[in-house]
Formats: structure tokens, C-alpha cells, sequence
């Protein structure tokens, strides 16, 4: 009897530990791989966060429709290829001396065959064009020796100013284009974005989606046991910047909220708090919820040296947060490097954290959110995706070992 009870426990111990095993097997597995966190000490910063804009009729005229490319070819070319005309040479008399006189004439038609042949070929060669404000041109040149004759004439040389100068002003114009095209997208909000974060040793993921002057904003995670999903919903322009309409805590299911937030902008008031207990503050404009922030923030750049609203987090209201730029540091994120700007806001025992990325359209690459007694969490960003253009990309450790040479 004492056996059976033996066994009995034995089995129940390892259904037990199998059990844990498997639920803590993700997480654990997660926490063995996470990349590599860093970051550098606060320092001061003249940065400014650059405004973004929506608005496709933000474009000036000659960039309307046209999205921005990482690299691009353009082949300068002149409409009609300068012909050489064959220059008539005179026949020899049977006197000795205007035989050698005669003898140049050949040589200066080789001459003047392989300069106009150079600008021909050079006036065809790739201009590559960059991101950069700088437009990068690589022409080959051919060289002529002197050795033939001692000089060469001047129609030849006309020739060849005549056919580079149209590719020089065309190449001046095509760089100043494509500066201001990668500055425009530079402030062009992506409608699109997908952010992968680690939220202690979880994976979490953050999604928002602009139609016209409406976002959706959504923030999920599931740790072990447990299902994270908070949703911000309402108005966006690049005038006003983000106008929450509702905000929820889905973390019970999509049907039921555990806390909310309904924004009335026509009465100026929100309704606040879980289905059981709800309770209405007051609601001013530019204030914002808990996600909404930091995109407001994002969206607006410097345009205001300090952000005052009330925050909303689903349970209450925190009145008079103020966010400021703080200063900047550099953050390893896996096996990228990326400068960001610290927008922080600091009340009693609270402090919301916002690291906002300039390269990237000022996106929240780190978020660190201490409520005290409410509640506090820290993400990190592994992977950045805009508007279908992967910006940066995690790398487990067996692919970082297998892509190195």
C-alpha cells in the first residue's frame, strides 16, 4: 500500500514538473537569447526633434506622388550624339616638304576622334545618387597622350564643353531633387508601424495604423499565465497632433474591458475607470492616454519646447505631467546602435519615460513607465518596421554565428 502511495506522488511530482516545464520553457528561452541591451550616460543635446508631417498635400508641387528610395541610378545622355565630320585632307604633291606638312592633319583627326569620343562616353556613364544631400558622380575618363601631336584643337575642346555641361546642370538638379526628397521623407509620419519589444525577458509588440485622420494604436504582450492588450483609439493631423477617443485595457478580453478611458471632446469630459466604477474627470485639449503620448510626442517633434496635459491610464487621472527634453544617449539595441531623445515628465513618486529615435521618424524606441503603486513597466525595441521597410532587425545568437564570415 505504502508503494502505490509512493508511486502515486512520484507520478504527481512529475506532472507537476513537466507542466512547469513547459510553461517556463518560452520565457526561459527568451531571457537565454534576449539581445543586448546598452546605453550611455544622459548628455546634454542640441538636437531638435523634427516635426512630422501626414498630409500628402504637405509635398511641394514637383514631389507630389513620388515616395523616397534608398538608392537610384540616373544615365545622362545628350539627345543626339555629336557627330565628327571628317576633315577633308588635301592629296600630297610630289614635292618632299608638303608631304610632311600634310602628315599633322591624320593625327589631329585621331585627336579630335578620341576627346569627342571621351565626352560621349563620359556623358553616358552612371551618376549614382545617395540619401545623402551630397550626389556622388564616378566618370571615367579617357586619357589622350600627348605624345602624337603637341597640342589639340579647339573644336574638339568645344565639343567636349558643349556635351558636359548639360549633364552637369541635369546632375545639380537631380541631387538638389533627391535631397529634398529624402528630407520630405524624413518627415513623412509612416501610416504603418510595427514595433517588437522586450518587456523584461517577453516578448511584447507594438502596432499602430493611420487611415486619413484616424489611428489605431495597440499594445500587446503575453506572459507566462497571462494576456497583455491595451488599445488607443481616435483622431490624428499634424496640426493638432493625437486626439484619443477611447482607451482600454483588453487584458480580459476585447468584449469586457478591465479599465477604459471614453473621451468626450464635445463636452470636455472623460469617463474613466473599470465597468464597475466608473468616474468622470475633467478633459482639456492635448491631453492624452497612456499610448497616445508618446505618439503625440513623436508626431509634434520640437514644434513646443514642453508638453503639459493629464494623463490617463485606464484606472485614473494624473493632472499637470509635463514632458521635457531631457537630453539624448546612444542605445544598443541587439547589434544596432541608435541615438535617442529622452521626452520625460516626472509628478510626486511618477515618471514616464518616452526614448524617442530621430532617425527613425521619431518613434519610441525604449518606453519606461513608473506609476508607483499603479503599476510600472519598461520596454525595449529588438525590431522596427515602417511602413513595410525593416529599419532594425533582431538576430538570434545561432544566426549571428552562422552570418559571420
Amino acid at each position: 500500500m505504502k508503494i502505490w502511495r509512493y508511486l502515486l506522488g512520484f507520478a504527481l511530482l512529475a506532472s507537476v514538473l513537466l507542466h512547469l516545464s513547459v510553461l517556463l520553457a518560452g520565457p526561459i528561452y527568451d531571457w537565454w537569447t534576449q539581445p543586448e541591451f546598452e546605453q550611455t550616460a544622459l548628455r546634454k543635446t542640441e538636437r531638435k526633434l523634427a516635426e512630422q508631417s501626414l498630409d500628402e498635400s504637405d509635398k511641394p508641387a514637383e514631389l507630389a506622388n513620388v515616395k523616397a528610395v534608398d538608392q537610384q541610378q540616373v544615365f545622362f545622355a545628350p539627345a543626339t550624339e555629336p557627330s565628327v565630320k571628317p576633315i577633308a585632307t588635301k592629296v600630297a604633291s610630289a614635292q618632299p616638304k608638303p608631304r610632311l606638312k600634310t602628315a599633322s592633319k591624320p593625327a589631329e583627326l585621331v585627336a579630335s576622334e578620341v576627346v569627342v569620343a571621351s565626352a560621349v562616353a563620359s556623358a553616358k556613364m552612371p551618376v549614382s545618387v545617395d540619401g545623402d544631400d551630397s550626389l556622388s558622380v564616378n566618370v571615367a575618363s579617357a586619357v589622350v597622350e600627348n605624345n602624337l601631336v603637341s597640342g589639340l584643337a579647339s573644336q574638339p575642346a568645344v565639343a567636349v564643353t558643349a556635351a558636359s555641361e548639360p549633364a552637369s546642370k541635369v546632375a545639380n538638379k537631380a541631387s538638389r531633387v533627391m535631397a529634398q526628397l529624402n528630407r520630405e521623407a524624413n518627415k513623412r509620419f509612416p501610416k504603418v508601424v510595427d514595433i517588437g519589444y522586450y518587456w523584461t525577458v517577453f516578448d511584447a509588440r507594438m502596432h499602430w495604423k493611420i487611415d486619413k485622420d484616424q489611428y489605431v494604436l495597440r499594445l500587446q504582450a503575453n506572459p507566462v499565465g497571462k494576456k497583455l492588450e491595451y488599445l488607443s483609439e481616435g483622431k490624428i493631423s499634424a496640426k493638432n497632433g493625437v486626439t484619443p477617443v477611447r482607451f482600454a485595457d483588453l487584458s480580459l478580453g476585447p468584449s469586457v474591458p478591465k479599465n477604459s478611458v471614453d473621451f468626450d471632446w464635445a463636452t470636455q469630459t472623460a469617463v474613466v475607470g473599470p465597468p464597475n466604477a466608473l468616474k468622470t474627470e475633467p478633459l482639456e485639449a492635448g491631453d492624452q492616454d497612456l499610448l497616445s503620448a508618446a505618439l503625440h510626442l513623436a508626431l509634434m517633434g520640437s514644434r513646443q519646447a514642453s508638453y503639459g496635459m493629464s494623463l490617463f491610464s485606464g484606472k485614473k487621472r494624473y493632472p499637470d505631467v509635463v514632458f521635457e527634453l531631457k537630453g539624448e544617449a546612444t542605445l544598443t539595441l541587439g547589434t544596432t546602435k541608435v541615438d535617442a531623445v529622452l521626452m520625460r515628465a516626472q509628478w510626486s513618486d511618477r515618471q514616464v519615460d518616452f526614448w524617442l529615435a530621430p532617425e527613425w521618424n521619431n518613434l519610441p524606441v525604449k518606453m519606461s513607465v513608473n506609476l508607483g503603486k499603479d503599476g510600472s513597466f519598461e520596454i525595449l525595441a529588438k525590431e522596427v518596421t515602417l511602413d513595410g521597410r525593416k529599419v532594425l532587425e533582431w538576430i538570434s545568437p545561432q544566426n549571428q554565428q552562422q552570418r559571420r564570415p
